[in-house]
């Protein structure tokens, strides 16, 4: 074969788009394919991904999505690998392990994949990753005198007028897509979320970013009190976010574990905004 591994540019949006859709994920229609290629948030100069080209054709991709962010007093890099793929022919003879170490290959960068399948956590494993979460924390909320429900704000317009200014970029840049945000507390604790159905259609709050992850640990459980309506619904904690001293809840195992790896990062600074489950829409492992 004269397959060679290459960046993608603009100019390969639609044929990568169109193969994610009709040989990885024919549910995921092609324009939100095309997202992992053309994101709002994407910084300057980076390659929107790589992809493995055949003659001009194209049979294989793995998604980069870059961010810069301010953590620690410093802009970082991170970038969310998403959806590596190639065409059974051309498996099995390292094409697919040259097409993995090409997007993970810029120094400096903190990596992170969500939805990993269990054999690629084997191969990402060998290349200096680390399991960044395998369990959560479930709270349901409470009924009666014991619900403690917090001060809130849920209108993304009025939230933005009492955030700072980084955060208010962070705000804008995911605008239109389908998560939620809350202001809770006194001061303003403010979390970003996905409310998505899973197993016995039982509604997750899942917490994609908090900006004060002390204090969602600490107020887990009025957050899920003000924050989650219904018998059938839960606040979602990534474990890394709770500390020992609190109310862990009900702790469950993540079905995909989430990966990372950083060169100077805890685990706690990595979160799921900026990320596939964003712009795919998806749900969390």
């Amino acid at each position: 074969m004269s397959a060679i591994v290459r960046p993608a540019g603009e100019a390969d949006i639609e044929p990568v788009a169109r193969l994610l859709h009709e040989r990885m994920n024919a549910r995921i229609p092609a324009e939100r394919w095309r997202r992992l290629l053309d994101y709002p948030w994407r910084p300057a100069g980076v390659e929107r991904g790589w992809l493995v080209e055949d003659r001009g054709r194209i049979v294989g991709f793995m998604g980069t999505i870059y961010s810069d962010r301010p953590v620690g007093g410093r802009l970082q890099r991170f970038c969310d690998l998403s959806s590596w793929y190639l065409l059974a022919e051309y498996r099995g003879d390292g094409t697919g392990d040259a097409l993995l170490q090409a997007g993970m290959a810029q120094p400096g960068v903190t990596y992170a994949t969500m939805t990993a399948r269990r054999a690629t956590g084997r191969k990402i494993r060998a290349l200096g990753f680390a399991v960044l979460d395998a369990t959560r924390s479930l709270f349901r909320p409470r009924s009666g005198p014991q619900r403690m429900v917090l001060s809130c704000l849920r209108d993304p317009a009025a939230i933005r007028e009492r955030l700072a200014a980084s955060q208010q970029l962070v705000l804008d840049a995911h605008e239109g897509f389908d998560i939620h945000h809350a202001l809770v507390g006194d001061p303003g604790l403010w979390l970003v979320y996905q409310r998505k159905l899973k197993g016995d259609a039982v509604a997750y709050h899942e917490i994609l970013h908090a900006s004060d992850p002390a204090r969602l640990s600490a107020e887990a459980q009025a957050i899920a009190d003000t924050l989650v309506a219904g018998e059938n619904g839960v606040l979602a904690v990534d474990s890394r976010w709770m500390a020992p001293q609190d109310d862990q809840g009900t702790v469950e195992p993540i079905a995909l574990p989430r990966w990372y790896r950083s060169a100077d990062l805890v685990p706690a600074a990595v979160d799921h905004l900026f990320s596939e489950v964003i712009l795919l829409d998806q749900k969390l492992p």
